[in-house]
């Protein structure tokens, strides 16, 4: 079974003109969806890499580079709730930084 999302990541441009008014908004907000749920795995695999991986955590560079970001960019991407997520998904607390 194909999902709205899946349609609508495979819409090709030329049919556009041929959606309603409605299922054009419904395919924009499944593509929405779609990113933010790419978003959000993004987010937990940078927290897995700095946080949760030894004995060091991935270079910022490395990362930065795999995932389209700045080195800021990266520092910043993920939150506390980002590391609970994976620290639940583990089962385990992350590594301490000593």
């Amino acid at each position: 079974m194909t999902t709205t999302n899946e349609r609508a990541a495979r819409e090709p441009l030329t049919e556009l003109d041929a959606l309603t008014a409605d299922a054009f908004l419904g395919q924009l907000a499944a593509l929405r969806q779609q990113r933010d749920e790419i978003d959000r795995c993004i987010r937990a695999y940078l927290a897995y890499a700095r946080e949760f991986t030894s004995p060091r955590p991935y270079t910022l560079t490395s990362l930065a580079e795999a995932a389209g970001l700045s080195i800021s960019g990266v520092r910043t991407a993920y939150t506390h709730a980002d590391c609970a997520a994976v620290a639940r998904a583990l089962g385990r607390e992350p590594r301490s930084r000593s």
